[in-house]
């Protein structure tokens, strides 16, 4: 059983975060700006063993690299954003993966073919890098793409370098993913292994080697959380909403009922946590339990609904996603410290023993 966890490159300044949120901005900039909203609210999270790093500092980087691997993590997927006109944003991370062999965490892309909008800052609806497809962006993309695929690190199932694109369903797309797996069928000789969010249709897709992939917390839906939303957004509810881990493994529960149908090849997610409140405050929204116990109750509902010789991927919503309380980090919170990804670690020596 292989584990998976998705990565945030947002530790580190770039031109367009300093352009468009303010000089020096990271991640870090609304995990430090949070506060409690109500009695019993687990806020501010910190980070305990990592500190608040800058992902371009080698040292500290490798470093986390390295305690993933011990803690049973079997690959980083990084989103990643590349845009119509060859722009791309927050690859340096992956790229200084790449050029440092000395790194031997395994990787590969996910890549966040949505709209670049202010959303780090809870303004979801203001729009900064529009995403649109053409051949020409397409081949650049694979162009850029290559470099990685053909290290040793980049992960691969069934012979192929996986690919996960996070809306497939975009107008546009189809074409462009075509146009993707063709050039890797020139130049490999095989395509890509792709992987779509289990709520896309991707009935156009279906000649392509792929897997549905849980997408947490969106694609799980919890009824009376979205009743709640939709009040909380239309300002009828004006404080942040909590909910039980109870509420989240029921629909979780009755998610992978729904997807994991033959031909779907599903995979499940795990979400490490969720806390949106340091970038959304008040109109944010949380599952309000410590990180360890949420992961390990989650992955009993996927070994009970899948069947424990059928786990083959396990997914990871995520290694460090520090503003929307998805980490698998070490953290403290109110004086208590946790170190949730030594759950993984403990799933997997039990299961090696089996």
């Amino acid at each position: 059983m292989k584990f998976y966890t998705y990565f945030l490159p947002q530790f580190y300044p770039t031109p367009e975060n300093d352009k468009y949120w303010g000089e020096g901005f990271t991640e870090w900039t609304n995990v430090k700006k949070a506060k409690p909203l109500f009695k019993g609210h687990k806020q501010p999270i910190e980070p305990t063993k990592f500190g608040y790093y800058n992902l371009l500092n080698k040292d500290k980087f490798k470093e986390i690299c390295d305690y993933s691997q011990e803690m049973g993590i079997d690959g980083f997927c990084y989103w990643h954003y590349w845009f119509d006109n060859g722009f791309c944003t927050l690859e340096k991370v992956p790229e200084m993966h790449l050029e440092d062999k000395s790194i031997k965490q395994n990787f590969f892309f996910s890549w966040a073919n949505h709209d670049w909008s202010k959303s780090w800052v809870g303004e979801d609806k203001i729009i900064i890098f529009e995403q649109k497809y053409s051949k020409e962006s397409a081949l650049g993309h694979f162009q850029y793409l290559k470099k990685f695929v053909i290290d040793s690190r980049y992960v691969k199932k069934e012979g192929k370098p996986i690919l996960q694109v996070f809306e497939p369903e975009t107008q546009g797309c189809f074409e462009y993913i075509q146009t993707l797996e063709n050039e890797a069928i020139k130049e490999f000789g095989k395509g890509f292994y792709w992987l779509f969010p289990e709520r896309q249709n991707t009935e156009s897709l279906s000649h392509l080697t792929f897997s549905k992939v849980g997408l947490p917390p969106a694609n799980t839906k919890v009824e009376k959380f979205m009743v709640l939303r939709t009040l909380q957004q239309k300002g009828i509810i004006k404080k942040c909403l909590s909910f039980s881990s109870k509420l989240y493994l029921k629909a979780l529960r009755k998610n992978i009922r729904t997807y994991n149908k033959p031909g779907n090849n599903y995979l499940p997610c795990i979400l490490s946590g969720w806390d949106n409140t340091p970038r959304y405050a008040n109109k944010g929204f949380l599952f309000n339990t410590d990180i360890p116990t949420f992961i390990d109750e989650q992955f009993k509902v996927i070994e009970e609904e899948i069947g424990r010789d059928k786990l083959d991927i396990v997914f990871i919503k995520a290694w460090n996603e520090w503003a929307e309380g998805n980490i698998l980090e070490p953290y403290g919170v109110n004086g208590s410290r946790y170190e949730p990804a030594r759950i993984v670690k403990n799933i997997k020596e039990l299961y090696a023993k089996l």
